[in-house]
């Protein structure tokens, strides 16, 4: 494939309709390639606001209580899925591109599926880097220590990107499943910080421990009430029965 090209694949597909070879290559690079890097440039540039909103005032407020700070930690996560996201757009637009940049997206697709069925592996790689950093000793230390407390943001940042890519080897049903499932770890969590009798981070006094463990069992049960009719809808909405016709000129 020369460079410059689009896949053939996609081309032989939108040709048939009518086009012709020049028009189906730039039908598919204004309404296919171009959407898709516009979209991976506004992911990148919001992830890079969102980092440089950090450096204001308002990363210091983020800071001030035990939920201020998970906010911010969902921040950085949230950061993580945007700059994911850009790195897959790039990927998928050069390798339309790039004959060498298809060869090895398609390479890096190929170990992927291999080591990561379902997005398992990258699931229990990000949570079990989310796990270490709750732990108390390492979360009072990233509290005390600068530098430390950096190495834990961009590990919530990297997390993120490890979850989004797993979350491409998950069903449309599956996605909406998955949520409920880190909600209901959530909520877990939530209740051992609420019911717990002694303060687990140093850092911060046990009320706000508290109030930490209530917001988590609140988002716990947004997430119920927001997914699950949503999938209720969405497995049984679309398989009712046909409605009979009446014919009433026979009646």
């Amino acid at each position: 494939m020369p460079n410059g090209q689009p896949a053939s694949d996609e081309l032989h597909r939108i040709v048939p309709l009518g086009l012709t070879l020049g028009e189906a290559r730039a039908w598919y690079m204004n309404h296919v390639l171009m959407p898709r890097i516009r979209l991976g440039l506004v992911a990148i540039a919001a992830g890079f606001i969102m980092l440089g909103s950090m450096l204001t005032p308002l990363g210091e407020l983020l800071e001030a209580t035990l939920v201020t700070t998970m906010m911010q930690h969902f921040l950085f996560f949230a950061v993580g899925v945007l700059f994911a996201y850009g790195v897959e757009s790039s990927m998928l637009v050069a390798s339309r591109l790039s004959s060498k940049a298809s060869r090895v997206r398609a390479l890096l697709g190929k170990v992927n599926l291999a080591v990561n069925k379902c997005g398992l592996l990258t699931f229990l790689a990000a949570a079990a880097l989310i796990a270490f950093w709750y732990m108390p000793a390492q979360f009072d230390e990233a509290s005390m220590i600068a530098y430390v407390h950096v190495e834990m943001d961009v590990t919530m940042l990297f997390a993120g990107g490890l979850v989004f890519v797993g979350c491409r080897f998950l069903s449309k049903r599956m996605k909406l499943i998955a949520p409920i499932v880190a909600g209901k770890l959530m909520g877990l969590y939530g209740s051992f910080l609420l019911l717990s009798p002694v303060t687990l981070y140093a850092a911060y006094p046990i009320y706000e421990q508290a109030e930490a463990g209530v917001v988590m069992m609140f988002l716990m049960l947004g997430l119920d009430f927001t997914i699950v009719p949503i999938w209720l809808y969405g497995y049984f909405g679309k398989n009712l029965p046909a409605r009979r016709l009446v014919d009433l000129s026979q009646a």
